[in-house]
């Protein structure tokens, strides 16, 4: 049993939704999800534009920033800690914060 009435897929065919906002616009007018219209949209095989993802770095810091920082610590030349990068950013922050 499908939640879509032959007039709502018409006018998903139409072009109603193109994007995340338009999706978001049908579903609430046609009391279903926003995963739901946007599934239907790809399964019908329509153009949809996914809503663009903006990443909050903020004050964070990479495994490789601190590998850097932890080289420069020690003395020691770049890639002599090769491998150390795949270690977790709180055991890279704590061996930071431990040496002298």
């Amino acid at each position: 049993m499908s939640n879509y009435t032959p007039q709502m897929v018409a006018a998903l065919m139409a072009g109603t939704v193109t994007n995340y906002d338009t999706a978001v616009s049908y579903a609430e007018a046609n009391s279903l999800s926003i995963r739901s219209v946007i599934a239907k949209v790809k399964s019908l095989g329509l153009d949809y534009t996914p809503k663009t993802r903006t990443l909050k770095r903020g004050d964070r810091v990479t495994k490789i920033e601190l590998v850097r920082a932890i080289e420069k610590s020690l003395a020691s030349g770049t890639d002599s800690l090769v491998g150390l990068e795949k270690s977790s950013v709180a055991a890279l922050s704590r061996l930071l914060v431990e040496i002298p």
